[in-house]
């Protein structure tokens, strides 16, 4: 997660996951390719190569989302939407709501035997009556911590860069 914007009345952090929908549009144009290629020679064998485009075009549609966090003080509230390929949402709360700012961290052990861990991460929001997970994914490197920390001193202070 991001932060395209910050000022004293307003915070908005996006997770547009570029490299994700890179990557499955390249799963799908590859065995796509390969499928009309080997239909045009002849083969029926193609029609699997076209079904494994398919099923990458599915993850694509289901998986590929960004969402757009918006904090509005002159408002007072905390609009999230969300955009895929299948339609969008937004949902608004109160900004008083929000009690405070964690990182979630799921934790991957390797199968192979090499011991290898990995940790991913996202930016959630503690409500008074649950947690928000600002995304539906998890993410490596730094972009929840620090979004996390964006979200923190502006509810804190209300002072932001770019005034």
């Amino acid at each position: 997660m991001q932060i395209l914007s910050q000022t004293r009345d307003r915070l908005v952090l996006e997770d547009n996951p570029v490299l994700l929908g890179c990557c499955l549009a390249l799963a799908i144009f590859v065995p796509v390719a390969i499928g009309f290629a080997m239909l045009i020679s002849g083969s029926l064998a193609g029609l699997w190569m076209l079904l494994v485009g398919g099923f990458f075009a599915a993850l694509l549609a289901v998986f590929l989302r960004r969402v757009r966090v918006i904090l509005d003080r002159t408002s007072g509230s905390l609009t999230i939407r969300t955009a895929s390929l299948t339609g969008g949402t937004e949902t608004s709360l109160p900004l008083a709501d929000i009690r405070g700012v964690g990182v979630e961290t799921s934790i991957s052990r390797s199968t192979d035997g090499s011991g290898g861990v990995s940790h991913t991460y996202r930016t959630v929001l503690h409500l008074a009556d649950r947690e928000l997970p600002l995304s539906q994914s998890f993410s490596a490197g730094d972009g929840a911590q620090q979004a996390a920390q964006a979200i923190r001193d502006w509810l804190a202070d209300g002072s932001g860069r770019g005034d």
